[in-house]
């Protein structure tokens, strides 16, 4: 019997369920789809590298699950308390006809499981028809090619969501319990003529508070800049501190603040229906504010993790065929003592480097004394500090042979260059330093060496002097060959193109640095352009996939709270709505009226969260910007893209069904 009340229940209810059914089949589909992307590996022909990638990916994944299960909860046991509000009378029937609190909480359960077994099942469904898509993305992202295709079910991934969705269904179960319990018979019975107090602030404490959170905000705004999420330091959790204090403060202040101040312009507040848009805003907000804090800071961390995730993406995987433009790099580090290059010493070991090198060339960086304050302005260092936390001003500029910089230069196909005995180059692959290269150039900025002076005379280069994970030739200087006699390298690399195919060469390249390493004592690295090429595959991989599923949680839980909200608000005010009709208000203003309440509503904690971002992306690329040109209008647009589809879509179906809702119920009402 009670399975039927239930089932009935659910049926009846269904609009309201609707947004809270989507909401846990969209959470359920990507629970899946991101928890499954180990299993899609045997369609991929993944190197080791890229293996260990994926397993990492997947590892990453599992623990950034508990984070979303977490968010997921919360808006599970959220919507269930909006849910239970909205059916107050309803439940408070069943106790007048005989039943007990207990058996009421076990048709709330039941329906509870029926829902969530239904969503369960659509959202693993669509989880797994959109994981065979994903599949495609992951071998784009690591560069490689699908072997076949196969539909692929991730078992793993199914058990990982069911123990996931039980675990939070499970709490909601004792919610709904717990809750039914402490309710009273009579607050059951009069649930819809019940409505929250409204507060009532003074517009002097609202202006004060309003102006105050303005100012956290703005100090918040300035510190976060000033740190560039750089230092987990007293700076960044005050920053973040007074964010949240001044988020809560501005929504806190601004019911009393925004209805006096439209009060005050008489020609707008009473025209058509906007005294009551106001007044219905005013009460929301003034009894939401609490949820339009925590919705904005989710929307912030929506927008952060898109931009700022993927332009992470863009410095850390970069342009391998600019940041590796050889076969491959060897690095030996302490190598002054060796009195030669490091390729006659390789060859003076015995070791057979002839054999797959078609070229080698060494790269011998020298220290001149000459230290990154005494050349480069204020701005640059300053630039460099935030991306690192060593002393920029203190580093010491590399110094260059003109005669290895050529060979460098005839490597990459490029034209060889010249200087005269008083000239110097400049070289440089990072972007912190360029526009004060440039204006050096310009300025013919003279330079001290050996106490002669030189000059920039010729265009500065951008250059890849060896193979790196991202750009690294922050400054190098070139000098004619006579000032390199007599004096011993700071580094020592070598630089190899191969004449043997690159598998080959890459197994030889390591066989040939570790027989050196051994033989010598001295510590050593190779970096190769194909692995290279594979991290920057899984770097991707990994950063693209965290970013997006952490936005689109955030963004979903966001969108679906606000929803609920409206919905409940809509069915709470049919009164009011049916006493407009009354009077005589046309159904198009009644739509209208309702669009707007609607709009701004979720258009408020949308705004404050793109401040937000755009004072914290812009922190983040100002960091970023020292080690690469970050384009973020690719981010933008697919942010936007996100918003328009997911948020946008969440408020146009919250106006259609409070729309429904207040037709029927308005119908009814006359009817009766």
């Amino acid at each position: 019997m009670y399975f039927k009340i239930a089932l009935g229940n659910v049926r009846r209810s269904i609009r309201d369920y609707g947004v809270y059914f989507l909401t846990l089949t969209f959470g359920v589909c990507l629970f899946y789809v991101f928890n499954s992307i180990q299993a899609q590996s045997v369609m991929m022909a993944l190197s080791e590298t890229q293996a260990k990638m994926l397993v990492l990916l997947n590892n990453m994944m599992g623990i950034f699950s508990i984070f979303v299960c977490v968010v997921l909860g919360f808006l599970i046991v959220y919507a269930n308390n909006f849910l239970i509000r909205r059916r107050k009378k309803e439940l408070g029937l069943y106790l007048v006809l005989g039943m007990n609190k207990g058996t009421v909480a076990r048709i709330l359960m039941i329906e509870t499981v029926m829902i969530g077994t239904l969503a369960f099942a659509a959202g693993l469904g669509l989880g797994i028809l959109v994981s065979q898509a994903l599949t495609v993305v992951t071998a784009n992202l690591f560069m490689v090619q699908l072997k076949a295709f196969e539909f692929i079910i991730s078992f793993n991934a199914i058990v990982k969501s069911a123990v996931f969705f039980g675990g939070m269904y499970l709490i909601v179960l004792i919610f709904n319990t717990w809750v039914v319990q402490r309710y009273k018979l009579i607050d059951l019975l009069q649930g819809d003529r019940r409505n929250e107090a409204l507060k009532l602030r003074s517009i002097g404490l609202s202006a004060v508070l309003f102006l105050a959170s303005l100012i956290i905000l703005g100090c918040a705004y300035a510190l976060i800049l000033d740190n560039g999420f750089m230092m987990f330091d007293m700076e960044f959790a005050a920053s973040i501190i007074l964010g949240s204090m001044g988020t809560f403060l501005f929504f806190f202040s601004l019911s009393g603040f925004l209805l006096k101040f439209v009060q005050s312009r008489q020609s707008f507040y009473y025209r058509n229906l906007n005294m009551f848009v106001m007044r219905q805003l005013n009460s929301r907000i003034n009894s939401a504010f609490v949820s339009m804090t925590v919705i904005s800071i989710m929307l912030l961390l929506t927008i952060g993790a898109l931009c700022t995730g993927l332009s992470f993406n863009q410095v850390l995987a970069g342009d391998v065929e600019k940041t590796s433009p050889y076969d491959a790099t060897l690095y030996v580090y302490d190598t002054p003592q060796l009195g030669s290059s490091l390729s006659q010493d390789i060859r003076d070991q015995g070791l057979d480097l002839d054999g797959f090198a078609a070229e080698a060339a060494d790269l011998d960086l020298y220290d001149m004394a000459l230290k990154v304050k005494d050349y480069c302005s204020a701005e640059v260092i300053t630039l460099m500090q935030n991306s690192t936390s060593q002393n920029v001003g203190e580093m010491t500029i590399d110094f260059l042979p003109l005669s290895q910089l050529n060979t460098a230069l005839s490597m990459q196909s490029k034209p060889e260059v010249t200087l005269g005995d008083n000239e110097y180059l400049l070289t440089y692959s990072m972007n912190a330093a360029e526009s004060d290269i440039l204006k050096a150039v310009k300025e013919h900025r003279e330079l001290t060496v050996d106490g002669k002076q030189l000059i920039v005379s010729q265009p500065a280069l951008f250059l890849q002097l060896q193979n790196f994970s991202a750009f690294g030739n922050f400054l190098t200087i070139v000098l004619p060959d006579s000032y390199f006699v007599n004096k011993l390298p700071a580094s020592q690399s070598l630089n190899l193109n191969y004449k043997v195919s690159v598998e080959e060469g890459d197994a030889m390249m390591d066989d040939l640095a570790k027989k050196y390493g051994q033989t010598t004592g001295l510590a050593y690295n190779t970096v190769t352009r194909a692995e290279m090429f594979e991290a920057s595959g899984g770097m991707k991989l990994i950063l693209s996939y965290i970013a997006v599923y952490l936005g689109l949680v955030f963004l979903i839980a966001s969108a679906a709270i606000l929803a609920l909200q409206q919905l409940s608000e809509s069915a709470d005010n049919v009164q009011r709505y049916a006493l407009l009709r009354k009077i005589g208000v046309e159904e198009k203003m009644i739509r209208r009226s309702l669009f707007i309440q609607i709009a701004i509503y979720f258009l408020f904690p949308l705004a404050l969260a793109v401040v937000h971002s755009i004072v914290g992306v812009s922190a983040v690329i100002r960091s970023l910007v020292a080690l690469a040109k970050i384009d973020i209008g690719s981010q933008v647009l697919l942010v936007g893209g996100f918003l328009a589809l997911i948020y946008g879509g969440y408020f146009l179906i919250t106006y259609t069904s409070s729309l429904s809702v207040i037709r029927d119920r308005v119908q009814s009402r006359r009817l009766e």
